[in-house]
């Protein structure tokens, strides 16, 4: 799969939850003992799946 560059604009709430998941990630891989994630893969996977397949936090 041919990779390809995009921008995107999201909102302050989309943001912190991407953050927020991302910190999740990243503190199971510290725990496991795990290589931690690139953030840009986690950008990657969240494209390639849709947000709306993720967990809100509320």
């Amino acid at each position: 799969m041919a990779k390809t560059r995009i921008s995107i604009t999201i909102d302050d709430d989309i943001a912190k939850a991407i953050e927020m998941y991302y910190r999740d990630k990243v503190k199971a891989a510290v725990d496991k003992g795990e290589p931690i994630p690139k953030l840009s893969n986690i950008y990657e996977e969240i494209i390639e799946k849709g947000w709306d397949k993720y967990p809100k936090k509320k």
